[in-house]
């Protein structure tokens, strides 16, 4: 069976979450669940262990047992290492707009049935870090842990703006994960463009923890998926520890800054995966290689 490249085990993460990850829980119910309903000290009846408490004045603990507001919310690990902050807002307020997102190029990766649960979003539920663990990965697992459990509560659709996806709240999380401890398609997708002849494949979510993100040029159309699989093994090894600056070797490719076309990337760092001279993109990712 074919392998990708493997990488040395890290001395520790080596990068933190950035500021502008996010997550927006797309409530499809128009009653929200109370924050008792989502998380607890005890973590029971499939709730998420931790602390919550609404950002207001006031000290009447009834409002933690009723319905969630509109308004802003903490919720802490049991460590008190991370801490997210949850905004609640109606779909009006947030400025929603379910028809421009089944216009958009998103939507293509959309089935029909997910489009009409867009059009039926009643609340938008943004969940951000406020602090988080050094060690980066229990405090992922605590925020998609939230994510799905008011997913489910609210018959939501999540999106992931930095990686622009859209999920149903049981495929949030892997099952099983390539690493025990966190796995990139979690937070890591994988895109493509047809670029004249060939195509475009590249990553969208590396940004969540403030390195660049990945891309291939000249894919052929019957190497699409080999590309996909070898960026999202390299965004693997990315949060493994193994991360990539102009002039790293990625298997047999080169990195070198990308990111020329602005219709795609804004301002974005991005890295694109050379091949040597006189070789092409086609023949490195259907070489033999252990």
């Amino acid at each position: 069976m074919r392998k990708f490249w493997k990488f040395a085990k890290p001395l520790g993460p080596g990068f933190g979450i950035s500021k502008s990850f996010y997550l927006s829980v797309l409530a499809g119910s128009p009653a929200l669940p109370p924050i008792t309903g989502i998380i607890n000290p005890k973590g029971t009846n499939g709730t998420i262990a931790g602390f919550g408490v609404p950002l207001v004045d006031g000290k009447d603990k009834a409002i933690l047992d009723s319905p969630m507001l509109r308004g802003t919310y903490a919720l802490a690990s049991t460590d008190q290492k991370t801490v997210v902050r949850l905004m609640v807002m109606s779909a009006e307020e947030a400025g929603f707009a379910p028809d421009r997102i089944a216009t958009s190029p998103a939507a293509a990766l959309l089935s029909p049935e997910l489009l009409i649960q867009l059009r039926s979003t009643w609340h938008l539920l943004q969940l951000s870090f406020e602090s988080h663990d050094p060690d980066v990965y229990p405090s992922l697992d605590f925020l998609l842990g939230i994510a799905v459990r008011l997913g489910q509560a609210t018959q939501a659709i999540i999106a992931d703006p930095l990686a622009e996806r859209y999920v149903i709240p049981g495929a949030l999380i892997m099952h099983p994960r390539t690493d025990p401890k966190f796995d990139a398609r979690e937070h890591v997708y994988i895109h493509r463009r047809q670029n004249g002849a060939t195509w475009h494949v590249f990553t969208k979510g590396l940004a969540k923890f403030v390195q660049p993100e990945l891309e291939l040029l000249g894919v052929e159309e019957d190497d699409l998926s080999e590309a996909a699989r070898f960026l999202m093994s390299v965004s693997q090894g990315v949060l493994s520890g193994f991360l990539i600056r102009s002039g790293s070797e990625v298997g047999p490719f080169e990195a070198r800054a990308g990111g020329h076309n602005p219709s795609v990337w804004n301002h974005t760092p991005v890295m694109e995966l050379l091949p040597p001279t006189g070789k092409s993109v086609s023949e490195l990712l259907n070489m033999p290689f252990e």
